[in-house]
């Protein structure tokens, strides 16, 4: 699957950087990793060779594991390279317990790009379940048995991996495709998104009933539980791609200048952060304040949290100038004639609320998370 970057960078275990993508292992995948090996080793391989070591099952289980989610990574790097040859980059990608998960930076600008990334994965797993299955029929040809059933159920999975992304439900490669055929034929890609994310969240659903019945039913199926969690997954991803869709369309044409708002408070660089307290954050009610010099250059945002770091004893004697010197404000502003869709990129990061609005040195406004939210949420009811 290919996403837009997620509201929050996922956690995760840095594997290396490849064509200037960063490659991750969500902690979730060493759990299916280690079961995908156990039912292989245990169930599969024993089942299909009669008299094999439990060594040489375990083998099998752990290098067909391996190698399969290798293909996965495979499939979203062809998502990723086709669309960074679409102009659209892609800092990461993220083994996940559902399988691999490409977050590009924004959404392609038109349904053919759309279509041309949606596609660049199944590609992928087609000419791998193609190429297994070929050196499968080569090593059974020769009478290597075990190599010949290892590639056999690569072959099969990859395939399986192809028919189940396929599935025209949104953020599902299939549902990606319906979304470009829709965007291509009416030119909105809200109406597209919405379709397709719909038959997506249903989807979901269906995965998440299913699973509860294989828990509950007559077969008392653990597998079930994969479903489950599976399904809430995509159903969680399809209201985030719909909402994502609104977002573009709503804030498109819009810069920060026309949503934020104007000559904001600011804490002087030189109080002592003991009065600050007293000044702003117990008066004012807000967690973050931007601090400028006296003649209005910003110095940084202040942060409630950034305080706890400060020994209380210390306040007196630091500045708020000090204070956001010893931190990194470059992620905390924005120019002022920048589109109002990166702002919601910025403001979407956890624990970023409020982003300082600045005009070359000089503090123009504040824009905020809710500030934005509350634009779309207006003119979405005013639609409905």
């Amino acid at each position: 699957m290919s996403n837009p970057k997620a509201t929050s960078q996922r956690a995760g275990l840095f594997i290396g950087r490849y064509f200037g993508i960063r490659f991750y292992l969500d902690a979730s995948w060493f759990l299916i990793a280690a079961i995908v090996t156990y039912d292989l080793a245990v169930e599969y391989f024993p089942g299909e060779l009669p008299g094999i070591s439990s060594s040489s099952a375990l083998a099998l289980g752990v290098t067909a594991a391996l190698i399969f989610f290798l293909s996965i990574l495979l499939h979203e790097l062809g998502h990723s390279l086709v669309s960074q040859r679409c102009g659209i980059p892609v800092p990461r990608i993220t083994l996940l317990f559902i399988g691999g998960l490409a977050e590009i930076d924004r959404e392609p600008d038109d349904a053919r790009s759309e279509l041309k990334i949606a596609l660049g994965g199944p590609i992928v797993s087609v000419f791998l379940s193609g190429g297994f299955f070929l050196v499968s029929w080569i090593l059974r040809k020769a009478g290597l048995d075990a190599g010949s059933l290892l590639c056999m159920w690569l072959a099969q999975t990859n395939l399986y991996l192809v028919i189940f992304n396929m599935f025209p439900g949104y953020p599902l490669d299939g549902g990606r495709v319906l979304r470009a055929l829709i965007w291509a034929q009416t030119g909105k890609l809200r109406r597209a998104t919405f379709i397709s994310s719909r038959i997506g969240i249903a989807f979901g659903w269906i995965l998440i009933f299913l699973g509860v019945w294989l828990l509950i039913g007559p077969l008392h199926a653990w597998n079930g539980v994969g479903l489950v969690l599976i399904g809430f997954f995509l159903k969680g991803a399809a209201e985030s791609g719909y909402n994502n869709a609104i977002q573009r369309e709503l804030l498109g044409g819009l810069l920060v200048r026309d949503l934020m708002t104007p000559h904001p408070a600011f804490i002087p660089d030189s109080l002592p952060l003991n009065l600050a307290v007293d000044e702003f954050f117990l008066t004012g009610h807000y967690a973050t304040y931007p601090v400028c010099t006296s003649d209005g250059d910003f110095r940084g945002l202040l942060q409630l949290a950034s305080l706890k770091e400060i020994a209380r004893d210390q306040w007196p004697y630091t500045t708020a100038g000090d204070a956001v010197a010893k931190q990194d404000s470059n992620h905390l502003c924005i120019g002022v004639h920048q589109s109002a869709a990166h702002a919601m990129r910025l403001l979407l990061a956890p624990e970023t609320t409020r982003l300082a609005v600045t005009e070359g040195e000089k503090l123009v406004g504040i824009v905020t998370r809710h500030d934005l939210l509350q634009f779309i949420k207006i003119h979405t009811e005013l639609e409905d």
